[in-house]
């Protein structure tokens, strides 16, 4: 890749790297409600975990492993959605707590917590069409695992300024996702404000450098989960 793709690049992460810092700053610590927020709370932590570790790789020129936190990314905003929103509360407190690695008891896969969440959010449902084996999405599950996207990236002039750009944008977005969530949990005027117009300016951002279709128009705010009542 040539030093102009690379400044172009490195510029942008500089402008993911200000969205992580900016969702950090709005989520200041707060005292522990339930389990069920707790584990939500987590699920965004890791969520801006990945994206931050995300940025570092793409930094270093590492963008097979940058590539492959794509799908984390979404697994953990994903769920900590499935916390808010579908987790039954004897479910929650099956889950272990005790730091094993192979714990009886864990989170659903990607898929499943999709395919719960489509009450709440119908439009999840092109996602789940989307992972089926020949569907447009596959390439979060081969980015991951070193499928051949991952492999062909290797050949002959590698990875291109457009592709490392196209994953700055979904990581951005993915992290998002997770950000917003904590505007049900707890009132924060900030972060909502400053969420939804992120995500509204990564769609326009697509639309423009990819000159794709118009994302539909998602409005501000996330529904109401009455689960939280519950602990």
């Amino acid at each position: 890749m040539d030093a102009e793709s690379l400044h172009v690049i490195n510029n942008r992460c500089a402008e993911s790297r200000k969205q992580n810092d900016r969702f950090r700053a709005l989520l200041p610590p707060t005292p522990a409600v339930s389990l069920r927020v707790d584990l939500a709370r987590c699920a965004i932590d890791l969520a801006l975990e990945h994206h931050s570790a995300f940025i570092r790789l793409v930094e270093a020129g590492e963008y097979g492993s940058a590539g492959a936190l794509l799908r984390p990314i979404l697994e953990a905003s994903t769920i900590g959605f499935w916390f808010v929103y579908v987790a039954p509360l004897e479910r929650i407190h099956g889950l272990a707590q005790n730091r094993q690695d192979n714990p009886v008891q864990d989170v659903p896969m990607l898929g499943e917590m999709a395919r719960d969440l489509v009450p709440t959010f119908p439009p999840i449902q092109g996602l789940i069409d989307a992972l089926k084996p020949g569907g447009p999405a596959k390439w979060l599950h081969k980015y991951t695992h070193g499928g051949t996207p991952q492999l062909n990236r290797r050949v002959g002039t590698g990875w291109e300024e457009g592709e490392v750009m196209l994953g700055l944008i979904r990581a951005d977005l993915f992290c998002v996702l997770a950000g917003c969530l904590e505007t049900v949990l707890t009132p924060n005027p900030n972060l909502f404000a400053y969420g939804f117009a992120r995500r509204d300016e990564l769609a326009e951002e697509f639309r423009v450098t990819f000159d794709a279709q118009p994302i539909l128009h998602q409005p501000h705010g996330l529904p109401r989960a009455p689960l939280l009542a519950e602990g």
